[in-house]
C-alpha cells in the first residue's frame, strides 16, 4: 500500500491504521438508514396505506435535527475528541433504529420514533470518523479519508441484501431490530478497542486541551463559516448530495416502478457498494496527487449518466446494473471529496465544526431528496421527472467546486498529535 502513497504517508498507516479500521466501522453504521429504508417502503405501505412520501417523511425529521445541531455537535468533537461520541453511538443508534419497528398506525407514532433515531444519529457526524484521520494524517490524508468513508461501501454492499432477508424472514419489524444488531456486532468492539484521536490521547495522558488549538463556535462562524468560499462548499455539497442520496435511498424502488422484480432490484442495489468503495478509493488516492476541485467537476457529473440510462432505458437491467455502478462512483466520491477539500481549505483546528456543519447539509438533503422524489413519484406515477430535473443539480454543484481556485497557502495549523 505505501508503495504508491506519498513519502511518509507508510509511517503514518503502520502507526495509525487501527484507527482507520475503527472508523471504517463506524462510518459504516452512519448509513444505518441510507442503504435499509427503501426496503421497508413496500411492506409498510402494504400494511398502513400510507404514501411513500408519507413513509420516507421520518427522514425529515432526521435531516432537520441534523442540520440545526451539526455545528454544535463538530463543535464538541473538536473541544472534547471524537472517541467518546463513537463508542456512544455504537450502543444508542442500533437500538434506536430498532425501535422504529414498534410503530402503530399512526403517521405521527412513526414519525416521533423517527425523531428519537434522530437525535441518537447525531452522534454519527463524518465529522466524528475524519477528525481523527485528518489530525493524524499529513502526507497520505486523501487515501486514509477514502478508506474510512469507504465503510459506507461496504454498507451499500451487504445492507440491502441483508435487510431484505431480515424482512422476508422475520418481517418488516423485526428486520428494523435485526439491522440494528447487525451493526451493534460490528462497531461496538472495534470502537472501543481502536478509535481514538491527538486530542482523546492528550486527554488520556492528562494534558487535558494545553496542546489544542481551538477556538468558540462563535469565533468559526463569523470568521470562516460566512466566508463565500465556505459556503460555496456547503451549498454544493448540499446539491449533490440531494441528487446522489435520492437517489441512493430509492433505488430499488426507482427499479420496481421500472418493471424489474423486487429481489432482483434488491441484488442489483447491492452493487452499488463495489463502485462506491472503488470510487472512493480510487478518488482518495488521487487526492494526493491531484488538485481536489477539478476532480469534483469530473466525480460530480458522473450522476447525469446514471440518470439518463434509468430513464432512457427503464425496463433493461443491464442499463439498471450500469447506471447503479455509476452512481456508486459519484457516492464513493461524495463525501471523501467534501471532507478532504474541507481540510485543505480551512484550518483543521476547526475541522470537526466546517465538516460536521456541512455535513449537516448533505444530511438535510439526504432527508430531503428522497421526500421530494417519492413526492412526484406520489404526483405522476413515475420517478422519471423528478432524476430529469436532477441533471441540472448536478451540473450547478461541480461548477462550485471549480470555482473555489487553488488551495489557500496556509489554511491549517497542520496535523495535530505530530
Amino acid at each position: 500500500m505505501a508503495g504508491f502513497m506519498p513519502q511518509g504517508a507508510g509511517a503514518e498507516w503502520r502507526a495509525h491504521w487501527p484507527v482507520v479500521l475503527a472508523a471504517f466501522s463506524g462510518m459504516g453504521m452512519s448509513t444505518i438508514a441510507q442503504y435499509t429504508v427503501s426496503l421497508f417502503i413496500e411492506p409498510i405501505e402494504a400494511e398502513f396505506g400510507w404514501t411513500r412520501a408519507q413513509i420516507m417523511s421520518g427522514m425529515i425529521v432526521t435531516a432537520t435535527v441534523g442540520v440545526l445541531c451539526a455545528p454544535l455537535i463538530g463543535s464538541a468533537i473538536d473541544r472534547f475528541g471524537p472517541r467518546r461520541f463513537g463508542v456512544a453511538a455504537s450502543l444508542v443508534v442500533p437500538v434506536c433504529y430498532g425501535l422504529l419497528g414498534m410503530t402503530s398506525d399512526s403517521i405521527w407514532v412513526w414519525r416521533s420514533l423517527w425523531f428519537v433515531f434522530a437525535l441518537s444519529t447525531l452522534l454519527l457526524s463524518p465529522a466524528l470518523w475524519t477528525s481523527a484521520i485528518a489530525a493524524f494524517f499529513e502526507k497520505g490524508r486523501g487515501f486514509a479519508l477514502a478508506c474510512v468513508l469507504a465503510g459506507s461501501g461496504f454498507s451499500s454492499i451487504v445492507m440491502p441484501s441483508l435487510a431484505y432477508y431480515a424482512i422476508e424472514q422475520f418481517g418488516w419489524r423485526l428486520g428494523f431490530g435485526a439491522v440494528g444488531l447487525f451493526w451493534f456486532a460490528i462497531t461496538f468492539p472495534l470502537l472501543t478497542l481502536f478509535f481514538t484521536s491527538p486530542n482523546d490521547r492528550n486527554r488520556a495522558d492528562g494534558q487535558g486541551q494545553a496542546t489544542q488549538r481551538s477556538a468558540n463556535f462563535g469565533f468559526v462562524f463569523r470568521t470562516v463559516m460566512l466566508s463565500r468560499r465556505f459556503l460555496q462548499v456547503a451549498l454544493a455539497g448540499l446539491l449533490i448530495a440531494t441528487v446522489v442520496v435520492s437517489i441512493v435511498t430509492s433505488l430499488v424502488p426507482i427499479m420496481s416502478s421500472n418493471g424489474i422484480a423486487r429481489e432482483e432490484a434488491a441484488a442489483v442495489a447491492g452493487l452499488l457498494g463495489f463502485t462506491a468503495i472503488a470510487g472512493r478509493l480510487t478518488v482518495g488516492w488521487l487526492l494526493d496527487h491531484v488538485e481536489a476541485r477539478f476532480l469534483a467537476a469530473v466525480m460530480l457529473c458522473m450522476p447525469m449518466v446514471a440518470i439518463l440510462l434509468l430513464t432512457q432505458f427503464p425496463h433493461s437491467v443491464p442499463a439498471a446494473i450500469g447506471a447503479t455502478l455509476i452512481i456508486g462512483l459519484a457516492l464513493g466520491a461524495e463525501l471523501d471529496l467534501l471532507a478532504y477539500i474541507t481540510s485543505r481549505y480551512f484550518d483543521l483546528a476547526f475541522f470537526g465544526t466546517l465538516f460536521a456543519t456541512i455535513g449537516g447539509f448533505v444530511t438535510l438533503a439526504g432527508g430531503m431528496g428522497p421526500v421530494l422524489l417519492n413526492m412526484i413519484y406520489d404526483a405522476t406515477g413515475s420517478y422519471t421527472p423528478a432524476l430529469l430535473a436532477a441533471i441540472p443539480v448536478s451540473l450547478t454543484a461541480a461548477t462550485l467546486f471549480l470555482l473555489l481556485g487553488p488551495y489557500p497557502e496556509n489554511p491549517a495549523s497542520g496535523p495535530s498529535g505530530h
